[in-house]
């Protein structure tokens, strides 16, 4: 192991001399410190950089895994930013892999995302692989490189990936608002949707801060007003029904019939029609 870090430290001295514009920036081997934390609803392994700042690779119910990078040492200006898997790091010209695109979001950071390329990223990692990330200032000829050590990782990473199995189906940004669709004088649920359903509880059970789930029924402009005032209740009590099936309190359902009133499209064809037919339910958080 003392050879591979004298070799790879070796490595980024050459590599300083060799470049008089790009600039490698490499936190020491024997402090590189892989840091895990996580939830329900999301999963992060951390890494503290070395002059400042962090890089982290987080997964998110039901979103693409993403890479936050933050360090004063950027460039103001990038016109070029790109996510590496360095296969040998400890080698003079060492083998690497562009698997990402990223772009800034601030004066000091960057961010990546693709499920697929960080999956097969963390993978290599743990086999040995360094991460590498590379920003260039083509205006003002600059470029820095940022050598991600895998020392230590392995561990964390092995939390991060049972975390990962855990995440529940949704986060608070596909739970707080979903539209349920009927057929014509229909008020029956499908598979898909108690399935939805299912997953919405799930949600609900994991996030203390939920104060109130607000249904509101919805039929389309065709037929008498008292008829689709009495339709759109049934629509919307058959969610609730299912909800409270599901294990859901009923005194955190607020329960409410619209009839024909509230269309989100207007006129009696089949496209408007369908996308009046509805209930809506949404998330009512504390604080939110």
């Amino acid at each position: 192991m003392k050879a591979i870090k004298s070799t790879a430290m070796l490595s980024l001295l050459v590599f300083l001399s060799t470049s008089a514009q790009a600039k490698n920036i490499q936190a020491p081997l024997d402090k590189v410190d892989w840091q895990f934390s996580g939830d329900r609803f999301s999963c992060k392994l951390t890494k503290k950089l070395k002059f400042d700042g962090s890089v982290a690779f987080i997964a998110n119910s039901a979103q693409p895994y993403s890479v936050s990078f933050a360090s004063t040492q950027r460039p103001y200006f990038v016109d070029e930013v790109k996510l590496s898997v360095n296969f040998s790091p400890w080698e003079l010209n060492p083998e690497t892999t562009t698997l990402l695109d990223g772009h800034d979001v601030d004066p000091h950071g960057l961010t990546f995302s693709g499920s697929e390329a960080l999956h097969y990223l963390l993978n290599e990692m743990e086999k040995g692989a360094w991460a590498q990330i590379k920003v260039r200032d083509s205006q003002h000829q600059e470029e820095k490189v940022w050598d991600i050590p895998s020392v230590n990782f392995s561990d964390s990473y092995q939390e991060f990936k049972s975390c990962v199995a855990a995440l529940l189906p949704m986060g608070f940004e596909q739970a707080k608002d979903n539209t349920f669709f009927f057929s014509s004088n229909d008020t029956m649920l499908g598979d898909e949707q108690r399935q939805t359903l299912s997953d919405i509880v799930r949600y609900i059970r994991y996030d203390q801060r939920v104060a109130a789930l607000l249904i509101d029924g919805h039929t389309d402009l065709t037929g008498r007003t008292l008829d689709n005032l009495w339709l759109s209740r049934q629509r919307a009590q058959a969610v609730a029904d299912e909800l409270v099936a599901m294990g859901i309190d009923r005194q955190l359902i607020q329960l409410r019939a619209h009839g024909q009133r509230y269309p989100v499209a207007q006129g009696t064809g089949t496209n408007a029609n369908q996308q009046n037919r509805r209930v809506q339910l949404r998330i009512v958080k504390e604080g939110v």
